[in-house]
């Protein structure tokens, strides 16, 4: 059953970039976006907070002990929320899947390597070693041999293919910064004795960042939009995505292990990504998965399991 819960979490995970993917297209701008999917999930965090800490919320040696760093989470969180609500649109479901979760996957590694986060060095081993080859192998069929076949040669389609190539790099820098993110705010938690209140904070500072950066480009301007063409009620529900996410990482990793919880949630987000993208889910434009992306994303789980468990 918790496995069952960690995959949910990674379906979520796909599902909410899909989402706000969705909205952008009705707000116009992904800062727009963004702004409501983690406002949702702040008001909904800080609700379940005091719900359950109350006045023992802030005493007076919550924060001691704590180093500037452990608040960057925020500025990792909003750079990973509105750069793949950017990027589903131009690369589809399943590439803004893939590569944040290679991004992950290396900076885990670099972290382990040189003790980042204030976590304890770890050499990596020979298995893990070649799982990450194998995850390359994975990303090379699912994201640039199909890349190739569309080309077949044509000058446009190779124009097009060199302009994607800045997006996907962002794909695999955003999931460096969420694999940033999640140690910044689990140490932040471990401090402060709540990950509950790390998540507030994290996802506090997303949503200020996220609206200076509205108010400072006038944005809110283009809501005026939505009373022509709402958007589904379904677009607006990425915030509760979020905080689902959330809970079900914070439930299932004491239990089975964040190593266990990694795998579960990627398959949950290739399974996702997949059907979305293959079905035309959730407004989502709808491309047939070829059979060399399919090698490879099986390849990509393959290496993620040697990666974390071996």
């Amino acid at each position: 059953m918790v496995f069952l819960l960690a995959a949910a979490a990674g379906v979520m995970l796909s599902a909410q970039t899909a989402v706000n993917a969705r909205l952008r297209i009705f707000v116009k701008t992904p800062f727009l976006s963004a702004m409501f999917s983690c406002s949702t999930s702040f008001i909904l965090l800080m609700i379940l907070l005091l719900a359950t800490k109350g006045g023992s919320l802030f005493v007076r040696d919550t924060f001691s002990g704590t180093s500037w760093w452990m608040f960057t989470g925020g500025l990792l969180g909003a750079f990973v929320l509105v750069g793949c609500i950017a990027l589903f649109p131009v690369l589809g479901a399943v590439q803004t899947t893939v590569l944040p979760i290679f991004g992950q996957i290396l900076m885990g590694i670099l972290a382990d390597a040189f003790g980042w986060f204030g976590y304890e060095r770890k050499i990596l081993s020979a298995a893990a070693t070649a799982g990450i080859g194998i995850l390359i192998i994975g990303i090379v069929c699912a994201v640039i041999l199909p890349g190739i076949e569309t080309r077949d040669g044509q000058a446009s389609g190779e124009t097009a293919s060199e302009k994607k190539t800045g997006w996907q790099i962002l794909g695999v820098l955003a999931g460096m910064a969420s694999a940033s993110q999640s140690a910044v705010n689990g140490r932040l938690g471990v401090v402060t004795g709540s990950s509950l209140l790390a998540s507030c904070i994290s996802v506090g500072t997303v949503c200020i960042v996220v609206a200076l950066i509205n108010i400072s480009q006038h944005n809110f301007s283009t809501l005026r939009d939505l009373s022509e063409e709402k958007p589904p009620w379904w677009a607006l529900i990425g915030g509760i995505f979020g905080v689902g996410i959330v809970f079900l990482n914070a439930y299932a990793a004491p239990l089975i292990g964040t190593g266990m919880l990694m795998i579960f949630s990627v398959s949950g987000q290739l399974l996702c990504s997949i059907l979305i993208q293959q079905f035309g889910w959730l407004g989502s434009a709808m491309k047939k998965i070829r059979p060399v992306q399919g090698v490879g994303l099986a390849l990509i789980l393959v290496g993620v399991v040697m990666a974390k468990m071996l």
